[in-house]
Protein backbone atom coordinates (compact mmCIF):
# COMPACT_ATOMS: atom_id res chain seq x y z
CA UNK A 1 0.00 0.00 0.00
CA UNK A 2 2.97 2.27 -0.60
CA UNK A 3 4.75 4.19 -3.56
CA UNK A 4 8.56 4.89 -2.98
CA UNK A 5 9.30 9.09 -2.73
CA UNK A 6 12.94 10.62 -3.14
CA UNK A 7 13.81 12.45 0.49
CA UNK A 8 16.71 14.86 -0.53
CA UNK A 9 17.54 18.54 0.70
CA UNK A 10 14.71 20.86 0.03
CA UNK A 11 12.29 17.82 -0.54
CA UNK A 12 9.77 16.11 1.25
CA UNK A 13 8.59 13.40 -0.94
CA UNK A 14 7.85 10.43 1.70
CA UNK A 15 5.80 7.24 1.05
CA UNK A 16 2.30 6.61 0.33
CA UNK A 17 0.16 4.81 2.69
CA UNK A 18 -3.41 3.89 3.16
CA UNK A 19 -5.59 6.66 2.77
CA UNK A 20 -2.83 8.83 1.82
CA UNK A 21 -2.99 13.04 1.83
CA UNK A 22 -1.85 15.55 -0.45
CA UNK A 23 -0.85 18.86 1.63
CA UNK A 24 0.30 22.50 -0.07
CA UNK A 25 2.01 24.07 2.28
CA UNK A 26 4.70 27.02 2.12
CA UNK A 27 7.24 27.60 4.88
CA UNK A 28 10.34 29.57 5.70
CA UNK A 29 12.67 26.72 4.63
CA UNK A 30 10.71 24.75 1.76
CA UNK A 31 7.72 24.30 0.11
CA UNK A 32 5.69 20.99 0.45
CA UNK A 33 3.30 21.19 -2.61
CA UNK A 34 1.79 18.27 -4.43
CA UNK A 35 3.39 15.60 -2.26
CA UNK A 36 2.45 12.76 -0.01
CA UNK A 37 2.07 13.43 3.87
CA UNK A 38 2.60 9.67 5.67
CA UNK A 39 3.79 9.64 9.01
CA UNK A 40 5.59 6.46 9.40
CA UNK A 41 9.11 6.77 9.52
CA UNK A 42 9.53 10.52 9.32
CA UNK A 43 8.72 12.55 12.13
CA UNK A 44 6.16 14.89 11.18
CA UNK A 45 2.58 16.42 11.90
CA UNK A 46 -0.99 16.85 10.17
CA UNK A 47 0.56 19.85 8.56
CA UNK A 48 4.31 20.07 8.54
CA UNK A 49 7.46 17.72 7.46
CA UNK A 50 10.58 17.33 8.54
CA UNK A 51 13.18 18.29 6.22
CA UNK A 52 15.79 15.42 5.46
CA UNK A 53 18.45 16.19 7.87
CA UNK A 54 15.72 15.44 10.65
CA UNK A 55 15.01 11.97 9.00
CA UNK A 56 16.19 8.79 10.93
CA UNK A 57 18.52 6.16 9.24
CA UNK A 58 15.12 3.77 8.49
CA UNK A 59 13.78 5.73 6.75
CA UNK A 60 13.32 3.90 3.64
CA UNK A 61 11.67 4.07 0.50
CA UNK A 62 10.69 0.57 0.58
CA UNK A 63 9.68 0.10 4.09
CA UNK A 64 6.88 -1.94 4.85
CA UNK A 65 4.89 0.32 6.14
CA UNK A 66 1.34 -0.89 5.43
CA UNK A 67 0.38 -2.12 8.62
CA UNK A 68 2.20 -0.04 10.55
CA UNK A 69 0.74 2.17 13.05
CA UNK A 70 1.06 5.88 13.50
CA UNK A 71 4.16 7.41 14.63
CA UNK A 72 2.45 9.12 17.39
CA UNK A 73 1.69 5.22 18.88
CA UNK A 74 5.61 4.16 18.77
CA UNK A 75 6.47 4.67 22.22
CA UNK A 76 10.26 5.74 21.94
CA UNK A 77 10.25 7.01 25.65
CA UNK A 78 9.01 3.91 26.43
CA UNK A 79 11.14 1.25 25.01
CA UNK A 80 14.26 3.71 26.51
CA UNK A 81 13.03 3.75 29.80
CA UNK A 82 12.37 -0.38 29.42
CA UNK A 83 15.89 -0.64 28.12
CA UNK A 84 17.84 1.43 30.76
CA UNK A 85 16.20 -0.72 33.56
CA UNK A 86 17.00 -3.89 31.63
CA UNK A 87 20.45 -3.31 30.70
CA UNK A 88 21.81 -0.76 33.83
CA UNK A 89 19.90 -1.43 36.67
CA UNK A 90 19.82 -4.41 39.04
CA UNK A 91 17.86 -6.15 36.44
CA UNK A 92 21.10 -6.18 34.40
CA UNK A 93 22.41 -10.19 33.33
CA UNK A 94 24.81 -10.63 30.99
CA UNK A 95 23.13 -13.66 30.10
CA UNK A 96 20.38 -11.80 28.21
CA UNK A 97 23.09 -11.72 25.52
CA UNK A 98 23.20 -15.91 25.30
CA UNK A 99 21.29 -17.63 22.66
CA UNK A 100 18.83 -18.43 25.55
CA UNK A 101 16.24 -21.22 26.05
CA UNK A 102 14.34 -22.23 22.71
CA UNK A 103 11.13 -21.76 24.47
CA UNK A 104 12.29 -17.72 25.60
CA UNK A 105 13.29 -17.08 29.37
CA UNK A 106 11.31 -18.19 31.87
CA UNK A 107 10.79 -15.13 33.74
CA UNK A 108 9.77 -13.07 30.68
CA UNK A 109 7.15 -15.83 30.03
CA UNK A 110 5.97 -15.21 34.05
CA UNK A 111 5.77 -11.59 33.33
CA UNK A 112 3.88 -12.21 30.00
CA UNK A 113 1.40 -14.85 31.09
CA UNK A 114 0.76 -12.67 34.32
CA UNK A 115 -0.24 -9.31 32.09
CA UNK A 116 -2.25 -11.71 29.81
CA UNK A 117 -4.06 -12.89 32.23
CA UNK A 118 -5.04 -9.91 34.10
CA UNK A 119 -5.69 -8.72 30.96
CA UNK A 120 -7.94 -11.68 29.36
CA UNK A 121 -8.95 -12.78 32.37
CA UNK A 122 -8.16 -16.43 31.29
CA UNK A 123 -5.72 -17.72 33.52
CA UNK A 124 -2.29 -18.27 30.75
CA UNK A 125 0.13 -21.06 32.28
CA UNK A 126 3.83 -19.40 31.72
CA UNK A 127 4.73 -23.10 30.62
CA UNK A 128 2.49 -22.96 27.36
CA UNK A 129 3.80 -20.48 26.29
CA UNK A 130 6.77 -19.69 23.77
CA UNK A 131 8.33 -16.69 22.41
CA UNK A 132 7.70 -15.67 18.58
CA UNK A 133 9.23 -12.95 16.18
CA UNK A 134 5.46 -12.10 15.88
CA UNK A 135 2.11 -13.39 14.62
CA UNK A 136 3.97 -14.01 11.06
CA UNK A 137 6.04 -16.07 12.54
CA UNK A 138 3.67 -17.87 14.52
CA UNK A 139 1.85 -18.55 11.96
CA UNK A 140 4.76 -19.91 10.16
CA UNK A 141 5.52 -22.06 12.72
CA UNK A 142 2.09 -23.82 13.14
CA UNK A 143 1.88 -24.38 9.64
CA UNK A 144 5.33 -26.18 8.78
CA UNK A 145 5.29 -27.91 12.18
CA UNK A 146 1.56 -28.80 12.44
CA UNK A 147 0.61 -29.72 8.89
CA UNK A 148 3.20 -30.66 5.95
CA UNK A 149 3.16 -30.46 2.57
CA UNK A 150 0.04 -31.55 0.45
CA UNK A 151 -2.04 -31.22 3.68
CA UNK A 152 -5.55 -28.82 3.89
CA UNK A 153 -5.80 -26.03 5.87
CA UNK A 154 -8.49 -24.11 6.52
CA UNK A 155 -8.63 -19.99 5.90
CA UNK A 156 -11.77 -18.10 6.38
CA UNK A 157 -12.08 -15.29 3.76
CA UNK A 158 -11.82 -12.36 3.40
CA UNK A 159 -8.31 -12.99 5.53
CA UNK A 160 -5.29 -11.01 6.38
CA UNK A 161 -3.80 -10.96 2.72
CA UNK A 162 -0.41 -11.47 3.56
CA UNK A 163 -1.12 -15.23 5.08
CA UNK A 164 -1.76 -16.49 2.25
CA UNK A 165 2.23 -16.16 1.16
CA UNK A 166 3.19 -18.22 4.39
CA UNK A 167 0.70 -20.78 3.29
CA UNK A 168 1.86 -21.54 0.38
CA UNK A 169 5.24 -21.15 1.05
CA UNK A 170 4.68 -24.04 3.69
CA UNK A 171 3.33 -26.34 0.85
CA UNK A 172 -0.48 -26.80 1.98
CA UNK A 173 -3.37 -26.79 0.36
CA UNK A 174 -5.58 -23.64 1.46
CA UNK A 175 -9.30 -24.21 1.43
CA UNK A 176 -11.78 -21.41 1.71
CA UNK A 177 -14.55 -21.29 4.19
CA UNK A 178 -16.72 -18.41 3.42
CA UNK A 179 -17.60 -15.68 6.06
CA UNK A 180 -20.60 -13.77 7.50
CA UNK A 181 -21.51 -10.41 9.51
CA UNK A 182 -20.26 -12.04 12.47
CA UNK A 183 -17.23 -13.85 11.25
CA UNK A 184 -16.06 -17.50 9.98
CA UNK A 185 -19.32 -18.93 8.82
CA UNK A 186 -19.45 -21.88 10.93
CA UNK A 187 -22.93 -23.83 9.88
CA UNK A 188 -20.94 -23.56 6.15
CA UNK A 189 -18.03 -25.15 7.32
CA UNK A 190 -20.17 -27.75 9.34
CA UNK A 191 -21.93 -28.33 5.61
CA UNK A 192 -18.91 -28.25 3.91
CA UNK A 193 -17.22 -31.34 6.37
CA UNK A 194 -20.03 -33.59 6.18
CA UNK A 195 -19.86 -34.11 2.90
CA UNK A 196 -18.22 -37.57 2.06
CA UNK A 197 -15.94 -35.44 -0.87
CA UNK A 198 -15.41 -32.77 1.69
CA UNK A 199 -12.42 -31.38 2.86
CA UNK A 200 -10.12 -33.13 5.58
CA UNK A 201 -7.89 -30.43 7.16
CA UNK A 202 -5.11 -30.48 9.62
CA UNK A 203 -5.65 -26.62 10.56
CA UNK A 204 -7.76 -23.72 10.58
CA UNK A 205 -6.15 -20.36 10.76
CA UNK A 206 -8.92 -17.73 11.20
CA UNK A 207 -8.39 -14.08 12.69
CA UNK A 208 -11.66 -14.58 15.24
CA UNK A 209 -11.18 -10.95 16.79
CA UNK A 210 -11.36 -7.36 15.20
CA UNK A 211 -10.96 -9.04 11.78
CA UNK A 212 -8.20 -7.87 9.51
CA UNK A 213 -10.20 -7.00 7.01
CA UNK A 214 -13.11 -7.32 8.08
CA UNK A 215 -13.40 -5.93 11.37
CA UNK A 216 -15.64 -9.19 12.78
CA UNK A 217 -15.42 -10.76 16.21
CA UNK A 218 -16.87 -14.24 16.05
CA UNK A 219 -19.51 -14.80 18.77
CA UNK A 220 -19.45 -16.96 21.96
CA UNK A 221 -21.63 -19.77 21.01
CA UNK A 222 -20.17 -19.75 17.81
CA UNK A 223 -16.71 -20.24 18.82
CA UNK A 224 -17.89 -23.45 20.82
CA UNK A 225 -19.78 -24.47 18.10
CA UNK A 226 -16.45 -23.98 15.68
CA UNK A 227 -14.39 -25.95 18.58
CA UNK A 228 -17.04 -28.69 18.71
CA UNK A 229 -16.02 -29.16 14.70
CA UNK A 230 -12.45 -29.40 15.62
CA UNK A 231 -12.63 -31.50 18.10
CA UNK A 232 -15.38 -34.09 15.81
CA UNK A 233 -12.72 -33.44 12.65
CA UNK A 234 -9.56 -34.11 14.35
CA UNK A 235 -8.16 -30.60 13.14
CA UNK A 236 -6.09 -27.68 15.11
CA UNK A 237 -7.36 -24.21 14.95
CA UNK A 238 -4.44 -21.44 14.18
CA UNK A 239 -6.10 -18.39 16.30
CA UNK A 240 -4.66 -15.41 15.16
CA UNK A 241 -5.64 -12.75 18.05
CA UNK A 242 -3.33 -10.18 17.38
CA UNK A 243 -6.33 -7.72 18.29
CA UNK A 244 -7.68 -9.28 21.11
CA UNK A 245 -6.53 -6.39 23.51
CA UNK A 246 -7.51 -3.78 21.31
CA UNK A 247 -11.17 -3.45 22.00
CA UNK A 248 -12.27 0.17 22.29
CA UNK A 249 -13.84 1.41 25.82
CA UNK A 250 -17.45 1.92 24.92
CA UNK A 251 -17.53 -1.47 22.96
CA UNK A 252 -19.02 -4.36 24.68
CA UNK A 253 -16.55 -6.82 26.44
CA UNK A 254 -15.12 -9.37 23.58
CA UNK A 255 -15.34 -12.86 23.98
CA UNK A 256 -12.82 -14.91 25.80
CA UNK A 257 -9.11 -15.67 23.62
CA UNK A 258 -10.26 -19.14 21.83
CA UNK A 259 -8.36 -21.33 24.46
CA UNK A 260 -10.27 -20.25 27.34
CA UNK A 261 -13.43 -21.10 24.98
CA UNK A 262 -12.08 -24.96 24.69
CA UNK A 263 -10.44 -25.14 27.70
CA UNK A 264 -14.24 -24.32 29.86
CA UNK A 265 -15.62 -26.45 27.31
CA UNK A 266 -13.29 -29.59 28.27
CA UNK A 267 -14.09 -29.12 32.18
CA UNK A 268 -17.58 -28.76 31.64
CA UNK A 269 -17.79 -32.18 29.84
CA UNK A 270 -18.66 -30.48 26.57
CA UNK A 271 -15.57 -31.37 24.67
CA UNK A 272 -14.40 -34.95 24.35
CA UNK A 273 -10.92 -35.78 25.98
CA UNK A 274 -10.52 -38.64 23.49
CA UNK A 275 -11.09 -38.70 19.74
CA UNK A 276 -13.04 -41.52 18.10
CA UNK A 277 -10.23 -43.42 17.86
CA UNK A 278 -9.71 -43.42 22.18
CA UNK A 279 -6.71 -41.65 21.50
CA UNK A 280 -5.85 -38.18 23.50
CA UNK A 281 -6.93 -35.76 20.75
CA UNK A 282 -3.33 -34.78 19.56
CA UNK A 283 -2.63 -35.62 16.49
CA UNK A 284 -0.42 -33.25 14.86
CA UNK A 285 1.19 -35.36 13.13
CA UNK A 286 -1.03 -38.17 12.44
CA UNK A 287 -3.62 -38.85 9.53
CA UNK A 288 -6.17 -40.93 9.83
CA UNK A 289 -7.94 -42.72 6.91
CA UNK A 290 -10.63 -39.93 7.35
CA UNK A 291 -8.55 -37.19 7.40
CA UNK A 292 -6.58 -38.20 4.32
CA UNK A 293 -5.90 -34.88 1.91
CA UNK A 294 -7.88 -36.07 -1.24
CA UNK A 295 -4.87 -34.49 -3.06
CA UNK A 296 -2.69 -36.93 -1.53
CA UNK A 297 -1.22 -40.93 -3.41
CA UNK A 298 -3.59 -43.30 -1.75
CA UNK A 299 -0.59 -46.21 -1.56
CA UNK A 300 -0.05 -47.44 1.56
CA UNK A 301 2.97 -49.05 3.85
CA UNK A 302 5.90 -47.40 5.28
CA UNK A 303 6.83 -45.69 2.18
CA UNK A 304 3.58 -43.92 1.88
CA UNK A 305 3.78 -43.39 5.67
CA UNK A 306 6.87 -41.98 5.90
CA UNK A 307 5.74 -39.59 2.84
CA UNK A 308 3.37 -38.20 5.80
CA UNK A 309 5.84 -37.55 8.16
CA UNK A 310 4.55 -40.63 10.47
CA UNK A 311 5.52 -44.21 10.31
CA UNK A 312 3.73 -46.88 11.12
CA UNK A 313 5.10 -47.57 14.69
CA UNK A 314 4.93 -43.96 15.62
CA UNK A 315 2.50 -43.33 18.04
CA UNK A 316 0.02 -40.51 17.51
CA UNK A 317 1.25 -37.26 17.54
CA UNK A 318 5.08 -38.08 18.45
CA UNK A 319 8.38 -38.59 16.83
CA UNK A 320 9.44 -42.11 15.92
CA UNK A 321 11.29 -43.38 18.97
CA UNK A 322 14.74 -43.26 18.54
CA UNK A 323 14.42 -41.10 15.49
CA UNK A 324 17.30 -38.34 14.92
CA UNK A 325 14.59 -35.51 15.41
CA UNK A 326 14.05 -37.08 19.18
CA UNK A 327 17.71 -37.73 20.10
CA UNK A 328 18.43 -33.84 19.15
CA UNK A 329 15.60 -32.50 21.14
CA UNK A 330 16.56 -34.83 24.37
CA UNK A 331 19.90 -32.74 23.58
CA UNK A 332 18.09 -29.77 24.08
CA UNK A 333 16.59 -30.73 27.00
CA UNK A 334 12.84 -29.53 24.60
CA UNK A 335 10.81 -32.27 25.92
CA UNK A 336 8.13 -30.75 28.51
CA UNK A 337 6.31 -32.43 31.14
CA UNK A 338 3.52 -34.60 31.42
CA UNK A 339 -0.08 -33.05 31.03
CA UNK A 340 -3.53 -33.15 32.04
CA UNK A 341 -6.05 -34.49 30.14
CA UNK A 342 -7.47 -31.73 29.59
CA UNK A 343 -4.41 -29.98 28.42
CA UNK A 344 -3.87 -33.37 26.30
CA UNK A 345 -7.30 -32.78 24.16
CA UNK A 346 -6.54 -29.24 23.54
CA UNK A 347 -6.60 -28.72 19.71
CA UNK A 348 -6.16 -24.59 19.85
CA UNK A 349 -2.60 -22.62 18.85
CA UNK A 350 -3.39 -18.66 19.98
CA UNK A 351 -1.13 -16.03 18.50
CA UNK A 352 -0.34 -12.99 19.85
CA UNK A 353 2.43 -9.99 19.26
CA UNK A 354 3.69 -6.42 20.77
CA UNK A 355 3.66 -5.22 17.44
CA UNK A 356 -0.10 -3.86 17.90
CA UNK A 357 0.20 -3.78 21.75
CA UNK A 358 3.62 -1.57 21.95
CA UNK A 359 5.91 -1.75 18.48
CA UNK A 360 6.53 -3.40 15.67
CA UNK A 361 10.31 -3.42 15.50
CA UNK A 362 10.37 -5.23 18.60
CA UNK A 363 9.84 -8.30 16.09
CA UNK A 364 8.18 -10.05 18.94
CA UNK A 365 5.04 -11.85 19.87
CA UNK A 366 4.04 -15.63 21.49
CA UNK A 367 1.79 -18.59 21.20
CA UNK A 368 -0.18 -19.80 23.49
CA UNK A 369 -0.52 -24.00 23.37
CA UNK A 370 -0.93 -27.46 25.32
CA UNK A 371 2.13 -29.16 25.60
CA UNK A 372 1.94 -31.49 23.27
CA UNK A 373 1.20 -28.77 20.67
CA UNK A 374 4.05 -26.88 22.08
CA UNK A 375 6.28 -29.54 21.43
CA UNK A 376 6.49 -30.03 18.32
CA UNK A 377 6.63 -25.91 17.97
CA UNK A 378 9.42 -26.45 19.74
CA UNK A 379 11.03 -28.97 17.58
CA UNK A 380 11.88 -26.24 14.78
CA UNK A 381 14.83 -26.50 13.28
CA UNK A 382 15.68 -22.87 13.53
CA UNK A 383 14.63 -22.45 16.86
CA UNK A 384 16.54 -25.23 17.97
CA UNK A 385 20.11 -24.21 15.96
CA UNK A 386 19.58 -20.27 17.45
CA UNK A 387 17.24 -20.49 20.54
CA UNK A 388 15.17 -18.09 22.33
CA UNK A 389 13.57 -15.64 19.82
CA UNK A 390 14.60 -11.85 20.11
CA UNK A 391 16.14 -12.15 23.95
CA UNK A 392 17.12 -8.44 23.22
CA UNK A 393 13.51 -7.43 22.71
CA UNK A 394 12.23 -10.14 25.02
CA UNK A 395 14.24 -8.34 27.75
CA UNK A 396 12.98 -4.51 26.83
CA UNK A 397 9.17 -6.06 26.80
CA UNK A 398 9.24 -7.45 30.11
CA UNK A 399 11.03 -4.67 31.87
CA UNK A 400 7.85 -2.24 30.36
CA UNK A 401 5.94 -4.98 31.77
CA UNK A 402 6.94 -4.87 35.27
CA UNK A 403 7.28 -1.64 35.58
CA UNK A 404 3.74 -1.14 34.36
CA UNK A 405 5.09 1.28 31.19
CA UNK A 406 3.53 -1.31 28.22
CA UNK A 407 0.19 -1.41 30.54
CA UNK A 408 -0.18 2.08 31.15
CA UNK A 409 0.72 3.38 27.25
CA UNK A 410 -1.73 0.37 26.31
CA UNK A 411 -4.74 1.94 28.13
CA UNK A 412 -4.13 5.83 27.84
CA UNK A 413 -2.37 6.29 24.38
CA UNK A 414 -3.16 3.06 21.80
CA UNK A 415 -6.72 2.55 22.65
CA UNK A 416 -8.49 6.29 23.06
CA UNK A 417 -6.51 6.77 19.70
CA UNK A 418 -7.54 3.88 17.38
CA UNK A 419 -11.03 4.70 18.62
CA UNK A 420 -11.10 8.10 18.22
CA UNK A 421 -9.50 7.21 14.60
CA UNK A 422 -12.12 4.60 13.88
CA UNK A 423 -15.03 7.60 15.12
CA UNK A 424 -13.37 9.87 12.56
CA UNK A 425 -13.14 7.72 10.33
CA UNK A 426 -16.70 6.11 10.12
CA UNK A 427 -17.79 9.34 10.82
CA UNK A 428 -16.87 10.51 7.26
CA UNK A 429 -17.82 7.34 5.80
CA UNK A 430 -21.55 8.06 6.23
CA UNK A 431 -20.84 11.66 5.64
CA UNK A 432 -19.11 11.60 2.45
CA UNK A 433 -19.97 8.08 1.15
CA UNK A 434 -23.90 7.78 2.59
CA UNK A 435 -24.10 5.25 -0.66
CA UNK A 436 -21.63 2.90 1.13
CA UNK A 437 -21.85 0.46 3.80
CA UNK A 438 -19.77 -0.69 6.68
CA UNK A 439 -20.40 -2.36 10.19
CA UNK A 440 -19.31 -0.06 13.14
CA UNK A 441 -15.68 -1.49 14.53
CA UNK A 442 -15.67 -2.61 18.20
CA UNK A 443 -12.07 -2.51 18.12
CA UNK A 444 -8.91 -3.18 16.16
CA UNK A 445 -7.19 -1.60 12.98
CA UNK A 446 -10.27 -1.76 9.87
CA UNK A 447 -12.85 -1.04 8.35
CA UNK A 448 -14.27 -3.08 5.53
CA UNK A 449 -16.01 -0.66 2.98
CA UNK A 450 -18.31 -2.17 0.55
CA UNK A 451 -18.43 0.12 -2.32
CA UNK A 452 -21.96 -1.42 -4.07
CA UNK A 453 -21.93 -4.31 -6.29
CA UNK A 454 -21.17 -2.73 -9.38
CA UNK A 455 -17.92 -1.49 -8.41
CA UNK A 456 -14.70 -2.78 -9.05
CA UNK A 457 -12.17 -1.51 -6.08
CA UNK A 458 -9.40 -2.79 -8.26
CA UNK A 459 -10.16 -0.44 -11.04
CA UNK A 460 -11.30 2.42 -8.27
CA UNK A 461 -7.91 1.97 -6.63
CA UNK A 462 -6.47 3.06 -10.06
CA UNK A 463 -8.68 6.00 -10.69
CA UNK A 464 -8.11 7.06 -7.23
CA UNK A 465 -4.16 6.90 -6.94
CA UNK A 466 -4.49 8.64 -10.75
CA UNK A 467 -6.46 11.16 -10.38
CA UNK A 468 -7.19 11.71 -6.15
CA UNK A 469 -3.86 10.49 -4.64
CA UNK A 470 -5.62 8.28 -2.08
CA UNK A 471 -4.97 4.77 -1.68
CA UNK A 472 -6.75 1.14 0.14
CA UNK A 473 -6.40 -2.19 -0.02
CA UNK A 474 -8.80 -4.04 -2.59
CA UNK A 475 -11.07 -6.59 -1.73
CA UNK A 476 -9.34 -9.13 -3.81
CA UNK A 477 -6.25 -9.05 -2.39
CA UNK A 478 -7.54 -9.75 0.82
CA UNK A 479 -9.37 -12.57 -0.88
CA UNK A 480 -12.97 -10.46 -0.44
CA UNK A 481 -15.09 -9.61 -3.12
CA UNK A 482 -14.20 -6.99 -5.69
CA UNK A 483 -16.09 -4.20 -4.49
CA UNK A 484 -14.77 -4.27 -1.00
CA UNK A 485 -11.93 -2.09 0.23
CA UNK A 486 -9.94 -2.35 3.44
CA UNK A 487 -9.54 1.19 5.51
CA UNK A 488 -7.32 1.44 8.10
CA UNK A 489 -7.93 3.91 10.84
CA UNK A 490 -4.20 3.42 12.91
CA UNK A 491 -1.91 5.55 10.76
CA UNK A 492 -3.24 8.77 10.13
CA UNK A 493 -4.61 11.56 12.33
CA UNK A 494 -8.67 12.28 12.44
CA UNK A 495 -8.12 15.59 10.31
CA UNK A 496 -6.19 13.30 7.42
CA UNK A 497 -8.83 10.61 7.83
CA UNK A 498 -11.37 12.65 6.85
CA UNK A 499 -9.57 14.06 3.99
CA UNK A 500 -9.24 10.68 2.73
CA UNK A 501 -12.98 9.95 3.26
CA UNK A 502 -13.52 13.09 0.87
CA UNK A 503 -10.51 11.91 -1.72
CA UNK A 504 -12.31 8.54 -1.72
CA UNK A 505 -15.91 9.41 -1.81
CA UNK A 506 -14.71 12.14 -4.85
CA UNK A 507 -13.16 9.16 -6.81
CA UNK A 508 -16.15 6.88 -6.44
CA UNK A 509 -18.13 9.26 -8.04
CA UNK A 510 -15.90 9.87 -11.04
CA UNK A 511 -15.93 6.17 -11.25
CA UNK A 512 -19.54 5.82 -11.03
CA UNK A 513 -19.49 8.92 -13.84
CA UNK A 514 -17.92 6.29 -16.44
CA UNK A 515 -14.34 7.56 -15.70
CA UNK A 516 -11.59 5.12 -15.69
Amino acid sequence: DFSAGQVGNGSADCYLLLLAVQVHEASASHIIAQQWLVHSFVSCGSSKCRSSSQIGYFAEPHAHVCLQPGHDLLPLDLIAAGAAHRFSSEAADPFILQYGPVQGYQSFRKCLASFLTDSTQHRVDPDQLIITAGVSHGIDLAVRRLARPGHQVLVEQPTYFLAGDILRQAGVKMVPVPSIAEGLDVDALQQMLQQPNGPRPKLLYTIPIHNNPAGTTLPLHKRQQLLQLAHKYRFNIVADEVYQLLSFSDSPPPPPPMRAVEQQMLQDGLLPLTDEGGGHAQGPNSVTKQQEPHSMHSSTGPAAAEAEGRSGSESEGQEVVGSKSNIISDYLNLQLPPEDPISAASRVVSLGSFSKIMAPGLRLGWAEAAPHLLQHLMQDGVLGSGGSIAPLASGIAHSCLELGLLQQHLHDVIKPRLQMGCQALTDALRSEMPQCNFEQPLGGYFVWLDLGPKVCSQELLKLAERQHKVRFVPGKACDGQPHMARLSFAFYQPDELQEGVKRLAAALADYRSGAR
